[in-house]
């Protein structure tokens, strides 16, 4: 008997599963809890925790799906634990969605979006190497492009593909279709968040720059004058003394910042090239929130004019920094939705 096939039997006999974090509940009556169940599920424990994080309700008999089962613990396994990409939402029938880390190189942000998206659409986001423990970050968008394919590659390996990253993000996806095209292979949708071209970012004299160190409970934003006033090694020092009243760590801290000056570097050196297909920009309607500048003076399309001939431009209310948050990650999955349906049923859209 598989695993499904072991899962499935249990939720017919009347077996409620449930996780609290890396503990694994159970219910059932005292005479299905045998020996050889009880060692399957001590067996299988790790595999049925990521079952249940990524969908506590999965072993609900009402709303098990087989398929969807089987299609999740396949995606499960493929996703090592030092691979960029998290399965956010890894469950579901349609064409998965691929999208890039913003500038602070964690993910948790996409959250959100990424349920208002669906249950039935598998929503992959792709974390910069750097924020777990032991890993180097990557100072360049073409190095990290390359990376990211080869794990993308291992939960889709063929096309078509759909794309995406909010603000640095955008930069990385767009290099990643290009090697796709490179490659002979369709890249569907590449959707560009709030991403502006390095040569259309505000002046400094009209933004404050912030480091900004984000997990999943805690937001901690500094201010990049006071930091360059301290050598490197004591950026990460300073850092943690404006950390006391949070929860963040050290090893937290330091681990961000590194992410986000190699970022930073891979941003100021990135000259993308001409790009064969469209784009679709989304644009927020404010800019951004730091900018004091008259935001109808910036050049519509944030720069992607000068190197890609198809843009389709969609405003979503609000500022840059707030464009995944709601209440505005509303109107940009509504969006987003719309957009990917014709993208990938080109025909079956016409102009009236």
């Amino acid at each position: 008997m598989n695993l499904v096939e072991f899962l499935q039997d249990l939720v017919t006999q009347g077996w409620q599963l449930w996780s609290e974090g890396e503990k694994l509940h159970y219910r059932a009556s005292k005479s299905e809890l045998t020996a050889s169940v009880l060692s399957q599920l001590k067996q299988h424990k790790t595999e049925i925790l990521e079952l249940l994080r990524d969908r506590p309700d999965i072993f609900n008999v009402d709303s098990l799906n087989v398929e969807q089962l089987t299609a999740s613990l396949h995606q499960n396994r493929r996703v090592s634990s030092s691979s960029p990409l998290v399965p956010i939402q890894p469950i579901g029938s349609k064409v998965p969605i691929f999208c890039v880390h913003p500038f602070a190189g964690t993910v948790f942000c996409y959250r959100d979006l990424a349920q208002l998206l669906g249950r039935d659409q598998p929503f992959y986001a792709l974390q910069a190497l750097g924020i777990q423990d032991g890993q180097e970050p990557l100072t360049r968008v073409e190095d990290m492009a390359t990376l990211y394919l080869a794990a993308v590659r291992e939960v889709q390996p063929q096309s078509p593909y759909i794309l995406m990253g909010w603000s640095f993000g955008g930069m990385v996806a767009l290099q990643m279709a290009h090697e796709l095209k490179t490659q002979g292979e369709q890249v569907a949708f590449l959707g560009l968040l709030d991403t502006y071209t390095y040569s259309h970012l505000p002046d400094e004299q009209y933004i404050s720059k912030e480091v900004v160190i984000e997990l999943p409970h805690e937001t901690l934003s500094i201010s990049w004058e006071e930091l360059q006033r301290l050598p490197i090694e004591q950026q990460a020092i300073f850092l943690c003394e404006q950390a006391k009243q949070t929860n963040l760590i050290p090893s937290d801290i330091e681990r961000s910042l590194r992410v986000q000056l190699s970022n930073s570097e891979a941003m100021c050196n990135y000259l993308p090239l001409p790009y064969p297909g469209t784009i679709f920009l989304f644009r927020a309607e404010k800019g951004l929130f730091s900018f004091s500048q008259d935001v109808s003076v910036l050049e519509p399309t944030l720069g992607w004019a000068e190197v890609v001939a198809n843009i389709e431009l969609h405003t979503i209310p609000g500022y840059h920094e707030y464009m995944v948050h709601q209440p505005n990650v509303s109107i940009l999955a509504q969006k987003l939705k719309d957009c990917i349906e014709q993208a990938l049923n080109p025909d079956e859209h016409h102009d009236v």
